[in-house]
């Protein structure tokens, strides 16, 4: 369809952030790196006067999301020992072997393809997890539980690039002492590092 102001113009339309229609670069303004038709343009600047958040997303708050966090650390957790508790017990009796014939050279190779093998479990199952839960429902089982889900900073569903870049961009920077949640303590919309470089937001889920 063609710009509704000029309707000789078809080509490189914008569609407007909040009413979605769609106009030529004469009719539109770029306000918070999103366009705005003229209309929108003057509801957009009344909000910001009167100390409305344009964007009209209801953040997470601070408490559910780390109660999210907790519940999804504690399912990946247990899905993590069910496979290293049997990996642990046929290594065991593997080393049990290597002793007991006296080769201490198989017993810490074995050992060592133990340790080899936890670190890859007890990461990957979380990266997996939430990447693949992110991907399918834009939440893991605990956002369910907690009524919250990931969005784009437009409250549009993320792409499958940022639930996988945003799952592993998590677990990266939680292990550098849980440095990624600091900012959603003192940020309005509450990102944490992982969701400011995945372009992601946690807002609540309205039943």
């Amino acid at each position: 369809m063609p710009c509704p102001n000029h309707p000789e113009v078809a080509a490189g339309l914008e569609p407007c952030e909040r009413c979605g229609g769609s106009f030529c670069p004469d009719c539109y303004v770029i306000l918070r790196d999103a366009p705005y038709c003229a209309t929108c343009k003057l509801e957009f600047v009344r909000d910001l006067r009167s100390g409305i958040e344009p964007d009209g997303l209801d953040y997470g708050s601070v408490g559910r999301r780390f109660a999210a966090l907790f519940l999804d650390n504690f399912l990946s957790t247990m899905a993590a020992y069910a496979l290293m508790i049997p990996l642990l017990l046929v290594i065991g009796a593997a080393a049990g072997v290597a002793g007991a014939s006296d080769d201490s050279g198989a017993s810490d190779a074995i050992a060592g393809i133990f340790v080899l093998l936890m670190y890859p479990i007890l990461l990957g199952i979380p990266f997996v997890y939430e990447g693949w839960m992110l991907q399918a429902k834009s939440q893991t089982v605990g956002k369910m539980a907690l009524g919250v889900k990931v969005v784009t900073p437009s409250g549009a569903p993320i792409s499958r690039g940022q639930a996988w870049g945003r799952a592993a961009l998590k677990i990266v920077l939680a292990s550098c002492v849980g440095v990624t949640y600091i900012p959603a303590l003192v940020t309005r919309e509450r990102t944490t590092l992982h969701d400011m470089i995945a372009g992601t937001r946690v807002v609540r889920v309205h039943r």
